[in-house]
């Protein structure tokens, strides 16, 4: 069984900080099932809310994405359970 995990994530302003986290979360094996981008209010970053499937350990994408250089700061809100539906 599958579960969704929302993930609010604080990155520096650079579209590649987008692309490092959807490569990360793709290599983790999650499924992307939502992404939002807002700038944060001095614009120096991008607040991203970030919505993936998997049955795997949230954990393995968390701590991968902790180590990235663009992350400033990420939370992790409750998982909620649930199928995988095409």
């Amino acid at each position: 069984m599958s579960a969704q995990h929302t993930l609010t994530i604080q990155t520096r302003h650079e579209a590649v900080a987008v692309e490092r986290l959807l490569q990360v979360t793709r290599y983790r094996g999650f499924t992307l099932a939502g992404l939002e981008l807002k700038p944060l209010a001095d614009v120096s970053g991008l607040l991203i809310t970030l919505s993936v499937v998997s049955d795997k350990p949230i954990s393995l994408l968390v701590n991968q994405l902790n180590k990235l250089y663009d992350v400033l700061n990420l939370e992790l809100h409750q998982a909620e359970a649930g199928a995988l539906r095409a």
